[in-house]
């Protein structure tokens, strides 16, 4: 068992919802003690925070970037979580400062997704930057690998709604890829951060893996579920890059390369919480009625 009891969550939206939500949980059946959401200001008066503070969780409204008032927001912490968007990676240093001076154990940086701390010159290299940075000013970390999100990836974004009929994907189609949903996501670290021990927790990456599958494999058992056929369009990897090349922040040229070619989390920890039983990726593309 880890000792921990009391969380800090910093932004509960697209994927810290479902981590207070694990967690909420968690409070309410006497696990942990404590759970704190930090919001911006303008985000203290939601229906969402609301919400969670009808359900035992006290809310924290100050800036990312005030190193005092998030310490103090803080205070008794044990975990904090970072679940701030990717596009304002760089204020999780603040929040990692604030984190060691309330006396946090440990810090968890918004780095869900595929690894990156190997990254330096692509699209998301700065990651790979920031997380020796945090490893610097912050508590210990806990890095967590989840692949993508199955849950919320199937858009126009990434050329992947497969309601519209027509997909498009970098390579064969043939390359396995790790993925998990954000409430099994949730739902692990909620577990994992009170029954492992503190050495398996600190200055440690998890990897998860909630299904392995193929983008053929998705997109067969998807016509085989619906009766509706897909068009599949099958892009080189050599054309993905010249995009790349063209226009370093094209997002879909990126991440189709990194699923075609690096899409699989390593050795996984899944058998640290034995009962997990997550989603299967069809599972999101085609739900069963």
């Amino acid at each position: 068992m880890s000792g921990f009891k009391n969380f800090a969550v910093v932004g509960a939206g697209n994927t810290g919802g479902f981590i207070v939500e694990a967690l909420l949980k968690q409070k309410a059946a006497g696990v942990i003690e404590e759970l704190t959401i930090v919001t911006r200001p303008a985000s203290k008066d939601k229906e969402e925070n609301k919400a969670y503070a009808a359900r035992g969780a006290r809310i924290a409204a100050v800036e990312y970037t005030d190193v005092p008032a998030l310490t103090t927001a803080l205070s008794g912490a044990h975990v904090v979580i970072s679940t701030i968007s990717a596009f304002v990676l760089d204020t999780q240093v603040p929040i990692a400062q604030a984190a060691k001076a309330a006396g946090a154990h440990v810090f968890l940086p918004s780095e869900f997704g595929g690894p990156t701390e190997h990254l330096k010159d692509n699209l998301l290299g700065p990651k790979g930057a920031l997380q020796a940075k945090l490893r610097e000013v912050g508590p210990p970390l806990l890095v967590v690998n989840t692949g993508p999100f199955a849950d919320m990836m199937w858009s126009d974004f990434v050329n992947l709604n497969v309601a519209s009929g027509k997909v498009a994907i970098g390579g064969d189609g043939n390359s396995p890829i790790s993925f998990t949903t954000r409430p099994d996501a949730a739902r692990f670290l909620a577990y994992f951060l009170v029954n492992a021990p503190k050495a398996r927790i600190q200055n440690q990456t998890l990897r998860l893996e909630g299904d392995r599958a193929t983008f053929n494999e998705i997109f067969k058992g998807y016509e085989e579920r619906t009766g509706k056929k897909l068009d599949v369009t099958y892009r080189s990897l050599d054309s993905l890059r010249a995009k790349l090349a063209e226009n370093p922040y094209d997002l879909d040229a990126y991440f189709h390369i990194s699923w075609a070619t690096d899409g699989l989390n390593g050795k996984v920890d899944n058998d640290l919480y034995p009962e997990w039983n997550p989603t299967k990726v069809i599972d999101t593309v085609a739900p069963r009625k």
